[in-house]
């Protein structure tokens, strides 16, 4: 962008989840999303954005048939824009969603503000998982408690396994993310070793915090749960809340189907 600065860079995802951190932003970038996971898939998405504006847009094509002077049929396609935010500063997460595995096409722009001299920064998170048709279909699917499938899956696959108390739910009036307290009385797993710290030292348990979407309403419950979730989008993401008392049920019962 500093020998091109009005330029339209082309950029294509190789991972399905992490950062792209564009430094000295000035132009566009035209981001195309398709993961390697197959089938149709939704990606989410956080900006922040320092010394500069940004403005995203979603990019369709349209198809239309018309005839010419010759009365055949021709096909044409028409690019469009549709806008879907823009921020100053960290935006909202927003989710879009790509049926017969097609790619989804963003546009982000950097937007000067009149007076800021710094250095602009744009940072962008994102995360790509592969969704069925009824995820694309049932707005709260993120909300339902996970089946037992679904937890002994997360208990293996997720970034954070612990167990642990749900101290206190706030909401964030600038996303739709509720912001989740927990104290950590056992670390199962951790993906990485900061997820989860001792705020004092003479605290017996581990203080960490998680997201879940604000529309599922979560409350504070009493009792030591099994959670497990995801780091995405910069923060960690509950995946599943189990009673601890029914996750001992469930092992009990895997360990002797297997044994």
């Amino acid at each position: 962008s500093l020998t091109e600065p009005q330029a339209i860079h082309r950029l294509s995802l190789v991972c399905n989840t992490g950062t792209i951190t564009w430094f000295g932003a000035s132009g566009a970038v035209r981001l195309e999303v398709m993961p390697f996971l197959g089938g149709n898939f939704g990606a989410c998405f956080v900006a922040e954005s320092e010394n500069i504006n940004v403005k995203i847009s979603q990019e369709h094509s349209y198809i239309s048939i018309h005839k010419n002077y010759r009365l055949k049929q021709e096909e044409s396609r028409t690019l469009k824009l549709n806008h879907v935010l823009t921020s100053s500063a960290r935006s909202s997460e927003f989710c879009v969603s790509s049926n017969n595995a097609e790619p989804v096409l963003l546009y982000i722009e950097a937007v000067r503000i009149p007076g800021i001299t710094g250095v602009p920064k744009i940072l962008f998170h994102y995360d790509l998982e592969k969704v069925d048709t009824h995820s694309l279909l049932d707005p709260m699917n993120d909300c339902r408690p996970c089946t037992k499938e679904e937890l002994l899956d997360s208990y293996c696959s997720m970034d954070f396994v612990v167990i642990g108390n749900l101290m206190e739910v706030s909401e964030n009036p600038t996303n739709d993310r509720s912001n989740i307290t927990l104290h950590v009385k056992q670390l199962i797993h951790q993906r990485e070793p900061d997820y989860f710290q001792r705020v004092k030292r003479s605290d017996p348990h581990l203080t960490g915090h998680v997201t879940v979407p604000r529309k599922c309403g979560l409350q504070q419950s009493e009792g030591d749960f099994l959670l497990t979730g995801r780091y995405r989008l910069n923060s960690l993401s509950l995946r599943c809340a189990s009673y601890l008392h029914e996750w001992r049920k469930i092992q009990h019962q895997t360990e002797c189907s297997h044994g």
